[in-house]
């Protein structure tokens, strides 16, 4: 894996849920780790949903390998927020990981 192609730093957060006073479940995110990828959109597409046009595109970061990495997190890269689709480890090798994500889009 080439270095130069990670140069997009992100934060990669953990999903903690959290129960209040009243017994209900509060979903929250803490860091878990900063790290290097590279980012390529693999896709896009617009969506009819209660009225409103919304648009979906998809994302491709390819990161160096990390264990414990799981599909419930989720990346924070500056101001925006991707879900985690899927983790690939190609050829199970333990040395990148590619994470399919899609951005969360807030009208």
């Amino acid at each position: 894996m080439r270095a130069g192609k990670l140069r997009h730093s992100i934060q990669i957060q953990k999903k903690v849920i959290l129960t209040d006073s009243f017994g209900e479940e509060q979903v929250t995110y803490d860091d878990w780790i900063l790290a290097y990828a590279s980012i390529e959109p693999i896709g896009g597409r617009e969506y009819f949903l209660a009225q409103q046009t919304q648009s979906a595109v998809d994302y491709k970061f390819t990161t160096r390998y990390r264990s414990g990495m799981r599909p419930d997190y989720r990346i924070l890269w500056g101001t925006r927020i991707f879900d985690i689709v899927s983790i690939l480890n190609p050829e199970e090798r333990n040395v990148q990981l590619i994470l399919y994500c899609k951005e969360q889009i807030t009208p």
